[in-house]
């Protein structure tokens, strides 16, 4: 994150936000100054003026028009739960956040060049934490109306978008296999937000379930419109379309992974390179960009860990922290738990077994904070076979693609990325501002 321009943590407040004219380059300030407005019940987004607006364009680019709604919509929110007057110190500080979040968005790397090698599991990693950041906000924002899990969220969407649906066919269509389907289901029906006739009959929902599901689906109508901003509607029709493709490369990998698992040659080698596919092809949801990517991200993930398994004895998350340290040796706990994108126990917990092994070493200070890690030589061969994998993989899914297509696809990735930090960012202000 670069230099912080901002009052330090716990110094906001109305007087703050608003007092300090802004200085050239200082977009900022500009934003602290409509929070105030917001607040006081003063202008909106055309109330910024040609100046402060212009100044907003040259700094943030594309992001400045969503950097004021994100703002404004944070100002209103914090004012309706708020019985002050003016906004106590905590609202200068919460503010702060969001700012953080949205300066951390300009940092994003720009549209890679689609004929340009792909780091070893570039999807796989970076749709992961993209999808780490909507789900954190997204536990944020469902259990404001009632605690689900994801899994059974998705589920209640799909069946207040299509009706009736038995298990198996809720598994295709959420990329998640029969067992987990069937603990979520289970869950439902204890709450009574499902029901069927029979054990194989199809599930509905019931009336609480539908209320449940309509007052849910309002609410991801209003986070889908967020993490699509910047993408037209044609842009985004290509995003699913390139999506359906994917999602059927990564099916294929799955079956290709489990017929290895099973000891039978896979498909592929019976009938040629990327000809083996699921008997039922997943017709996926565009009514919400996030639903196809959680799809396609849990087939990938599926073959990954039999894959990484098959070749290094090695979990999914194993051989990803791995991959991580061998990148680019040594490096040090702060930059691997940040490239992780995982707390701080799970990581060292990983860190603990991989050294255990003998597959990861660590030099400097004592204290895992104050070192820095490196593979082993055994762990160095294991990188090299991850690495390998990875490429393979990657390069198999993204195959179809032509390379107007890829490049495409990838500059609307990283809008969704972008969308996906701030609207993350917004959620955990919304969060302290509920905490007792």
């Amino acid at each position: 994150m670069g230099k912080r321009h901002g009052p330090p943590a716990g110094e906001g407040s109305a007087g703050s936000i608003e007092a300090d004219p802004p200085q050239p380059g200082d977009w900022r300030a500009v934003l602290r100054g409509q929070a105030g407005r917001i607040w006081s019940g003063g202008g909106r987004h055309d109330a910024l003026g040609a100046d402060p607006a212009a100044l907003l364009t040259k700094a943030l680019g594309p992001l400045a028009d969503d950097a004021v709604r994100i703002v404004e919509a944070y100002a209103l929110g914090a004012r309706g739960k708020s019985a002050n007057t003016a906004p106590p110190a905590e609202f200068g500080t919460r503010l702060e956040l969001i700012l953080n979040g949205i300066e951390a968005s300009l940092a994003s790397p720009a549209p890679r060049d689609a004929s340009a090698d792909a780091p070893p599991h570039v999807i796989q990693s970076e749709l992961w934490q993209v999808l780490r950041k909507v789900r954190e906000s997204a536990e944020l924002s469902y259990s404001r109306e009632q605690y689900l899990i994801e899994l059974d969220r998705r589920i209640l969407f799909l069946l207040q978008e299509r009706g009736p649906v038995v298990p198996a066919d809720i598994s295709n269509a959420v990329g998640v296999d029969k067992a987990q389907v069937s603990r979520s289901v289970k869950r439902l029906l204890e709450l009574r937000l499902v029901e069927r006739e029979q054990i194989r009959a199809p599930l509905c929902l019931t009336r609480d379930g539908e209320r449940l599901g309509k007052r849910l689906l309002r609410m991801a109508e209003l986070r889908n419109r967020e993490l699509t901003i910047d993408i037209s509607e044609d842009e985004l029709a290509e995003f699913f379309d390139t999506i359906e493709v994917l999602l059927d490369r990564a099916m294929a990998l799955y079956e290709q992974e489990r017929e290895l698992a099973q000891g039978a040659a896979p498909a592929s080698a019976r009938t040629g390179p990327g000809d083996s596919r699921p008997a039922e092809k997943v017709v996926i949801d565009r009514s919400r960009i996030v639903a196809p990517l959680m799809t396609l991200s849990a087939y990938f993930s599926r073959s990954g860990a039999l894959a990484f398994k098959r070749l290094t004895g090695l979990s999914t998350f194993e051989a990803f922290v791995l991959s991580e340290i061998g990148m680019a040796p040594p490096i040090d706990w702060a930059a691997l738990v940040a490239s992780l994108a995982r707390d701080h126990s799970q990581a060292g917990r990983t860190v603990n077994a991989l050294m255990g092994r003998g597959l990861v070493k660590r030099e400097g200070k004592p204290g895992r904070r104050h070192g820095r890690f490196y593979p082993s030589d055994e762990g160095a061969k294991l990188y090299a076979v991850i690495h390998e994998a990875g490429r393979q993989r990657s390069a198999f899914l993204l195959a179809p693609l032509a390379a107007g297509q890829r490049a495409r696809f990838l500059a609307t990735f990283d809008k969704v990325r972008r969308n996906a930090a701030s609207q993350l960012e917004r959620e955990r202000a919304f969060a302290e501002i509920d905490r007792p």
